[in-house]
């Protein structure tokens, strides 16, 4: 027997029937109920037709059920796709071709987009909810496959997750993490976040389907379990708080700001995870006012999940450490290199290489693709960073961001990190556009914090002393900052109105 996640699954619902496991506000599930239910869909996909390895696609919110059907994937050795709900029938369609989907299950509001793929690819398509339009219900898939568990064989290193990439510069890429992978991410997380304990509960406020998925298995082979949000709400996020059961909240940077707007008087979470993006210096700084030192930050990608550096709770009370992203992983050996494959010192500025256990086989049908990023058992990760004489690492940007201003490489992170010095400064991104005198010109978008007023020529003037050459040459205060479906920045679309002349 494989000491995989369909065992861990399994011994812990053996361990835990009757604490609760899974919990959307409406609906929750104990330990038992859980592996109940997972194992008969995992049945019920034998019935289909499924073979142990095909792909099993997910479209929907946040749900007790879609955690259901992530372990009754895991249970038959199955491949999990799980489709960004935030994303388009384009997407879904290619999405669907490029894995293979055999099985979608998903939530009644993309009821129309699973017809098209079911009609499209002959793909089985399962509502959540009941449908007269679809053969099958979710429902009675559940009461009518046998509960028996089987335990099929399977290589530690076979697919067990197909993630797409967000794809903001073309079409998505569908990274491949075998089982021994994601075994691997929930040990790491377990690394920082332990002691986690039977019972207690973690609150995710971001789509399982993307990075808060990575926080499932280790909750629940702990024998703890996880409260799946629909949409993030400041106010039921402290009202949770103070729930003796909920000891960790799982946050993008971009929640923080509303919920220090949303403060009450008590909060109970012990611990707060972040990462996704950075975060102003001004805003972090007013998160470890009123929350203490709970704040965790985590950097991590699609290719090499959660766990490259951690930023501790203890890191974030040290005014220059949690400037960065913090150290390597315990398990994860990281180097910074220099264009020409050297060991960057301490302040130089080079590639960020990562090699760890949890990294992605590669990537889905892409062999090219693949062969560019894994480069003698190392991930090229595109991010570029330094690292200081203590070892925490200080991200700059991504490699196809970098600016060259006047013959000068600047890194769009710190020209940002002066900027979000600003007391005014919620958010500030930065960019090159093309320039006939300078090739590209530092361009600057900001968003204020609420109730503050400061010009453009005034932040400018507050970061000159420090920039000199890398001061902004075009600033401009806008309301909002546009996104990508995976809640970062939108570079492309940034650009696009840049060039446009604004933010309209």
């Amino acid at each position: 027997m494989a000491l995989d996640t369909a065992y861990m699954l399994r011994r812990a619902g053996a361990a835990h029937r009757h604490v609760t496991a899974v919990d959307d506000g409406v609906t929750a599930r104990t330990f038992a109920a859980l592996l109940d239910r997972a194992e008969r869909l995992a049945n019920a996909m034998d019935g289909f037709g499924v073979p142990p390895g095909a792909s099993v696609g997910i479209l929907s919110d946040n749900r007790t059920e879609a955690v259901e059907v992530d372990c009754a994937i895991a249970l038959g050795r199955r491949v999990r796709v799980a489709l960004n709900a935030r994303l388009h029938l384009e997407d879904f369609r290619y999405v669907a071709e490029d894995a293979n989907l055999r099985l979608l299950f998903f939530a009644p509001r993309f009821a129309a987009a699973a017809h098209a793929l079911a009609v499209e690819f002959g793909l089985i398509a399962v509502p959540f909810e009941a449908d007269p339009d679809f053969a099958h219900s979710y429902e009675a898939l559940v009461a009518g496959a046998p509960a028996t568990s089987v335990v099929r064989d399977g290589d530690p290193e076979g697919a067990a997750w197909i993630s797409y990439t967000s794809g903001t510069t073309g079409r998505p890429k569908g990274v491949v993490l075998s089982h021994r992978a994601l075994r691997e991410v929930a040990l790491n997380l377990l690394l920082e976040l332990a002691p986690v304990q039977e019972g207690e509960r973690i609150l995710l406020t971001q789509a399982v389907s993307h990075a808060s998925g990575y926080f499932v298995l280790p909750y629940l082979i702990s024998g703890a379990g996880v409260h799946v949000m629909p949409k993030f709400d400041p106010d039921e996020v402290w009202h949770r708080s103070r729930e003796e059961c909920f000891r960790t909240l799982k946050a993008v940077p971009a929640m923080l700001e509303p919920l220090l707007d949303a403060a009450r008087d008590e909060w109970g979470f012990e611990t707060i995870v972040y990462g996704a993006s950075s975060v102003a210096l001004p805003v972090l700084e007013r998160a470890l006012d009123r929350f203490g030192p709970t704040l965790v930050q985590d950097y991590g990608q699609s290719e090499a999940p959660m766990t490259i550096t951690c930023l501790s709770r203890t890191d974030h009370l040290d005014a220059q450490a949690r400037q960065s992203a913090g150290r390597p992983w315990r398990s994860v050996a990281v180097e910074v290199r220099t264009d020409d494959g050297r060991v960057a010192p301490p302040g130089e500025i080079g590639e960020v290489y990562v090699q760890g256990s949890h990294m992605m086989t590669g990537y889905h049908r892409n062999p090219e693709a693949t062969a560019a990023v894994l480069v003698d058992g190392w991930l090229r990760t595109k991010d570029l960073a330094r690292t200081d004489e203590r070892g925490f690492v200080h991200l700059q940007g991504r490699s196809d961001e970098m600016i060259n201003s006047g013959g000068y490489n600047i890194a769009p992170r710190e020209v940002e990190n002066e900027l979000a010095a600003h007391a005014a400064v919620s958010e500030a991104v930065v960019l090159g556009l093309p320039d006939p005198r300078w090739g590209d010109a530092v361009t600057a978008v900001v968003r204020l914090r609420h109730e503050q007023a400061v010009s453009s020529q005034e932040l400018i003037d507050f970061v000159r002393p420090r920039l000199g050459i890398r001061t902004p040459r075009r600033l401009e205060i806008w309301d909002a900052i546009p996104r990508t479906t995976y809640g970062k920045v939108d570079r492309v679309e940034l650009r696009n109105k840049l060039t446009d002349g604004g933010p309209e």
